[in-house]
């Protein structure tokens, strides 16, 4: 509400100059000519700086979940959300949602290797896999499964070699992949035991992309394990 009475209050001003000049300087057919192109000007104005998409993040409300996956044959899965909403007058269309890891734990001199170095492309919560989500305006909502664990995933499955060093793998990035097959075949997916620096961005596709960097600790546990 508060950039409808800026963009209001910025026209309005600059109507009346205008109308002023024209007014004093020039004929009255440009005055009224003016008028006449108004309205399509405040519309163009409110279409640029205020029917837009304002999506951020909402971190206070970040939680974890823990779901009997129907289509994994009802094991358990943990999930770690995070909520995005959006408080523009306009709806963020078609939202993508990606991961990139900014800083690995380091351990003499050594970076961990998982997760593997591209971005991650996250799945929306109660979505398909690949599906993108359109936030409505005014208080939208929409939530990003970020990690997620399969609990039936075994001490064997949870080793691999670039992590080994490092401690079972504890969680995945909820990335399509993982949905589409399983964690246990997404190692590349998956994160070592200690700290991380994460930045997670949201791509509306009537907007600017929206960044935000979180603080990721993986425990050696679900339980331990946090995203602030």
């Amino acid at each position: 509400m508060k950039r409808l009475w800026q963009s209001l209050v910025i026209g309005t001003g600059l109507a009346i100059v205008v109308i002023v000049v024209l007014y004093r300087f020039t004929e009255p057919i440009y005055v009224a000519a003016f008028l006449g192109a108004w309205p399509a000007f405040v519309i163009a104005l409110y279409d640029r700086f205020v029917n837009v998409a304002l999506v951020t993040f909402d971190k206070k409300s970040i939680r974890k979940d823990s779901l009997q996956v129907v289509d994994r044959g009802g094991v358990t899965w943990s999930f770690l959300r995070l909520p995005v909403k959006n408080s523009g007058f306009a709806p963020a269309r078609n939202c993508t949602a990606e991961l990139r890891v900014l800083r690995r734990p380091q351990r003499n001199g050594q970076s961990c290797a998982a997760p593997s170095v591209e971005t991650k492309d996250l799945k929306w919560s109660a979505s398909n896999p690949r599906e993108s989500r359109t936030i409505p305006s005014r208080r939208g909502s929409a939530i990003i499964d970020v990690l997620i664990d399969d609990t039936s995933i075994t001490p064997t499955a949870r080793s691999w070699h670039g992590a080994n060093d490092w401690g079972p793998l504890t969680l995945w990035a909820g990335t399509h992949e993982v949905f589409s097959m399983s964690p246990s075949r997404r190692a590349q997916d998956a994160f070592c035991q200690g700290d991380y620096e994460i930045e997670v961005t949201i791509f509306p596709e009537n907007g600017a992309p929206k960044p935000e960097t979180f603080t990721l600790h993986v425990g050696s546990d679900w339980d331990s394990t946090s995203l602030t």
